[in-house]
């Protein structure tokens, strides 16, 4: 009876409080179509990447026709990738005709090995070791390079040891390279004993001192290592015995054929 009484008295029944819809009670929103960022569809991006791509295309065909009106025009790609690369197609055919140009597209690319690559080629095809001062970290990779490829014109085949060391110490610095670099004469010792047929280490006694004589000695050794490589990966290393076919040959020499013993255990014929 009291329940019944208190629910039919007068006062107004409680009321939940005000509430508004979710979507005027949330911070004010946009529909998505005008919040988001605006997009291209994927068709107009496919088109974007299509002429990226033709232009690219087009500087490399101009760069191969006209190197410097090649260059402007991949000075122009708006991809900074493809920008980068061809710019340093353009150097490159630049630098037998124009070098000086060629070098400035290099200097035009971003800091780094890019860049320091561009120079090394320029150096490479203009046939001028003193631009490997501009190849940055491969400098010296660049002046060991010049060198190596200007041997065949230094040393005609033929050359023996003791007859070209010091024309070739008097042409070092013109390279970068100090004459007392084993690295260079490595690379020399490896062109002249390249020629012999068979390998004579006995040859290297006539350099002019001790050091070259050094060189030789070891430089002849990793000659004939990298002939017994050849004839491990083509087969055409004599397992079954018989005599050592002419590229192997070497003359009497007890570190030869410690060497050789040592392979056949390795890796020669297995």
């Amino acid at each position: 009876m009291i329940l019944l009484l208190a629910a039919g008295c007068g006062a107004p029944a409680p009321t939940a409080p005000a509430s508004s819809s979710p979507a005027s009670s949330s911070p004010a929103s946009s529909s998505p179509a005008s919040s988001s960022p605006a997009s291209s569809s994927p068709a107009s991006s496919s088109r974007g990447i299509a002429q990226t791509a033709e232009a690219y295309a087009q500087a490399l065909a101009l760069v191969a026709r006209e190197p410097q009106a090649g260059a402007a025009a991949c000075a122009a790609l708006s991809e900074a990738a493809l920008r980068v690369d061809c710019l340093g197609v353009a150097a490159e055919a630049l630098a037998p005709r124009d070098p000086d140009a060629a070098a400035a597209q290099c200097a035009s690319l971003p800091e780094g090995s890019a860049r320091d690559e561009c120079h090394f080629q320029v150096a490479e095809r203009s046939h001028d070791a003193a631009r490997c001062d501009q190849a940055g970290a491969f400098a010296d990779d660049c002046r060991l390079h010049r060198l190596s490829t200007d041997l065949l014109r230094l040393l005609p085949r033929g050359t023996t040891p003791g007859a070209f060391e010091a024309e070739l110490a008097a042409a070092l610095p013109g390279y970068g390279l100090a004459p007392d670099d084993p690295r260079p004469w490595s690379a020399a010792y490896r062109w002249v004993l390249g020629s012999q047929r068979p390998l004579d280490r006995g040859s290297c006694q006539a350099a002019p001192d001790a050091a070259r004589r050094e060189a030789c000695l070891h430089t002849a050794v990793a000659l004939f290592q990298d002939r017994l490589n050849h004839a491990r990966d083509t087969g055409t290393f004599p397992c079954e015995g018989g005599p050592l076919p002419p590229e192997l040959a070497y003359l009497p020499d007890l570190e030869l054929d410690a060497a050789l013993a040592a392979r056949r255990g390795e890796d020669l014929c297995r």
